[in-house]
């Protein structure tokens, strides 16, 4: 049984030491059998792109070897070797511009020493275009160059207008080198966090091929069920004898194990109507610690500039769910521009779709205009972001105990110690956060029980009309209105009007569930800011009656 390496990044290394390494080498052979190639992919942090850079580092550089097994190795590639220079911004201190050409000029230096000639120039733009010019010369054939996380840099300052767009400027002049060395080129790829666009760090480099979200290459990083099922086959079995157990505490079989791991990590999606991809480092974490679900993904950097925008912009789960982009909106996206104060709701949705916390769900058509509904990809995502989000907003002493008691009095239909508790919640949010709307208490809720681990559903639909909020639990289901500013009474009736209860009454029967219809209402008057009052009915098909 091959080891699973979760700390090695180098594919020399990998085959070096027979760790277990998913064949990925028909995706890029595929690149390679252009006759030259400018290309570009985006995809979420810790998703194989520097295993990718590297792989290709060391096909270009002859390894052959290494690639025994591999698919690469029965196509009929020749295996030129050409010189290649290899720039990965992740190595860099990028906490200034200084020392962020300090670092690239030092890796350009290495790469000319390591081919035996010198690099000159006063910048690393003209230490890299220096290079690239003596190495086409010296050994006659194009050279390749590979750029690994570009974008680390600003994405490292977005928080500030000034920095983000200092960095904006020197990597611009960097890459608009690129553009003027084509001819000596034979092979370019870059990989970043976030696609890029013409009008921005590029504008100036208009011969990339985009293939983010192209579908031929929308399974190249990441695993599909296929490739999860045939390469870790050993250790599947090995968690199944072991006796794992899911989340509801019940030993897995085999289709057990994969539909958790289904529901856990697949689901990231990267073009339309494409198979979905699990995250390596989520499944290579999995089977080291044992068996074990957890947010392994979420946890390697937790993206507190992304939670802090959302905050900034009064954004919560609620407008994830609903969540869409135009198809226009990706080839406009300018990371700088979330270094503003005035970020649009738009552009936070971007970056939360290009780094991963949502994904392609499907394509919506409507005349000439054509736009992407999203959703988050699966449990681990849905979960670490929703725990991150609330807590950003407000965070409570000894959480998990507030949680274990919410649950509880939900699952036992303990109304009035679950409103003392919501209560509770909102008497420790700040002020200056709070916004005068109903959707606002309305999300913030929704994001309590979710986070939670409830089932709570938002705005769902009905014949005449949309209910607030659904909270399902074994025993008990709650129907809830909220209103701001006016009363709980006025909140019930209007589920009794609408007959919102309507949909869910004979499954709860069939459930053995007692039906509540729920009304709260908020106050944001100065000195209030909570719940004012609320009232809830016990209802049945034909006889509601008022607890």
């Amino acid at each position: 049984m091959k080891e699973i390496s979760t700390s090695i990044y180098t594919f020399s290394d990998l085959r070096k030491y027979d760790c277990l390494y998913v064949d990925k080498t028909s995706y890029i052979h595929r690149l390679l059998m252009k006759p030259k190639g400018q290309f570009f992919c985006a995809r979420p942090r810790r998703f194989g792109k520097s295993l990718a850079v590297s792989t290709i580092e060391a096909i270009f550089k002859g390894k052959r070897e290494l690639f025994e097994g591999l698919y690469l190795a029965r196509t009929d590639y020749d295996w030129p070797v050409h010189p290649v220079i290899h720039v990965d911004f992740g190595r860099y201190d990028n906490s200034t511009v200084k020392l962020m050409e300090s670092g690239l000029q030092r890796a350009l230096r290495y790469t000319a020493e390591e081919y035996g000639i010198s690099a000159e120039g006063g910048s690393a733009a003209d230490m890299l275009d220096d290079i690239i010019r003596k190495l086409y010369k010296k050994y006659d054939c194009g050279v390749v160059l590979l750029i690994d996380e570009y974008d680390k840099p600003i994405i490292g300052h977005v928080e500030d207008a000034g920095d983000a767009e200092v960095f904006r400027a020197a990597l611009e002049s960097f890459y608009q080198t690129i553009k003027g060395a084509e001819p000596l080129l034979r092979f370019v790829f870059l990989t970043g966090v976030t696609k890029f666009a013409k009008v921005s760090i590029f504008s100036k480099l208009n011969n990339l091929t985009d293939i983010s979200m192209h579908r031929n290459y929308a399974a190249m990083f990441g695993y599909t069920q296929t490739e999860l099922e045939e390469n870790f086959s050993e250790h599947l079995a090995q968690v199944v004898r072991e006796g794992t157990r899911d989340r509801w505490g019940r030993v897995m079989d085999m289709q057990g194990l994969l539909d958790q791991l289904r529901y856990w990590y697949d689901g990231f999606c990267f073009a339309v109507a494409a198979e979905t991809v699990y995250n390596p480092v989520s499944i290579g974490q999995f089977f080291y610690s044992e068996g074990q679900f957890a947010n392994y993904w979420f946890e390697t950097g937790t993206p507190t500039f992304l939670l802090k925008l959302l905050v900034r912009k009064r954004m919560f789960l609620t407008d994830m769910v609903e969540a869409s982009l135009s198809a226009d909106s990706l080839a406009t996206f300018n990371l700088t521009d979330l270094a503003g104060r005035e970020v649009s709701a738009e552009r936070v949705v971007q970056l939360l779709f290009q780094t991963g916390y949502l994904t392609l769900d499907s394509l919506l058509e409507m005349g000439g205009l054509r736009s992407f509904s999203l959703r988050f990809p699966n449990e681990e995502v849905r979960s670490s972001f929703e725990v991150g989000l609330l807590t950003t907003y407000e965070r409570l002493a000894e959480s998990d105990t507030y949680a274990f008691k919410l649950v509880k009095a939900a699952m036992s239909g303990g109304t009035v110690q679950m409103i003392e508790l919501l209560r509770e919640f909102f008497a420790g949010l700040r002020y200056d956060i709070q916004v005068k709307q109903e959707k606002y208490y309305q999300s913030i809720v929704y994001t309590i029980f979710r986070m939670c681990g409830m089932e709570m559903q938002a705005e769902v639909t009905t014949n005449i009309g949309r209910i607030d909020g659904v909270l399902d639990t074994e025993q008990h289901l709650y129907i809830i209105e909220f209103k701001l500013d006016k009363t709980a009474e006025e909140a019930v009736q209007q589920i009794d009007v609408k007959k919102y209860a309507a949909k869910y009454i004979r499954s709860a029967q069939e459930k053995g569930q007692m039906v509540h219809a729920l009304g709260i209402n908020f106050s944001y008057e100065a000195g209030i800011r909570n719940i004012t009052d609320w009232q809830e009915k016990i209802l049945s098909d034909s006889n509601p009656l008022e607890k």
